[in-house]
């Protein structure tokens, strides 16, 4: 689930797990009462529409503001809370290309907050088509500090063309969501990772899933 400081609304799929051997065809679970808080008093019960996606409207994204999925599904509740931190600007979005000219980058340059730590997630939007390859990175050596990053640098099969528009997303996100997509990432055995293993999640009640309240800044280019 996501919720951030845009424009509603704010979406959360919710479905079973499915043993690792099968497809990944995962069955969505219909019915459930689906609520959002946050700590200013406000709340929204969710809409399901289609099945298994669940929608609001009425809360706004703050910045600062802490968000609460609230819902219970096969005889258990569930939990998730996330802390939506204050936007960071993008200062800069170039293109860049790999050190033999092969390949072309979207690169972006952006002034970390000092003094707190920063947690982030990078969207790469081509040709109004979200890419795959969603990068996370933190401020842990960098703090205070001007950081440059390829944005598409974990897409092997991205190939950014002239004349491509390229939109990228700076989303600020909490250390537990940070957390789950690092695990994601050596969750079929990436890293050195011996056997595969599920991922870490903000959710209680060992649930898999995530819920996120991110700030969010972007910056678009067309491919030269």
């Amino acid at each position: 689930g996501n919720l951030s400081n845009q424009l509603a609304p704010y979406i959360v799929q919710l479905s079973q797990t499915v043993n690792f051997s099968d497809p990944n065809t995962f069955p969505p679970v219909s019915g459930v009462k689906m609520i959002i808080n946050d700590n200013a008093g406000n709340s929204d019960t969710l809409k399901e529409n289609p099945v298994g996606i669940y929608s609001g409207t009425k809360l706004i994204g703050i910045p600062n503001r802490t968000y609460t999925l609230l819902f219970s599904a096969m005889g258990k509740n569930y939990t998730s809370v996330s802390t939506m931190p204050a936007p960071v600007n993008i200062d800069s979005l170039n293109i860049t290309k790999s050190l033999f000219g092969k390949k072309k980058h979207a690169t972006i340059t952006f002034n970390d907050p000092a003094g707190i730590t920063n947690y982030y997630r990078l969207v790469e939007i081509v040709n109004h088509i979200p890419q795959n390859s969603t990068e996370v990175l933190s401020d842990e050596l960098l703090d205070g500090q001007t950081i440059t990053t390829n944005v598409s640098s974990r897409s092997d099969t991205l190939t950014l063309r002239t004349g491509d528009s390229v939109t990228v997303l700076l989303e600020s996100i909490d250390k537990g969501v940070y957390t789950h997509y690092i695990s994601l990432q050596n969750a079929s055995g990436g890293s050195g990772q011996i056997s595969p293993a599920n991922p870490s999640s903000n959710v209680n009640n060992s649930a898999l899933g995530y819920f996120c309240a991110y700030s969010v800044t972007t910056k678009s280019i067309v491919v030269p």
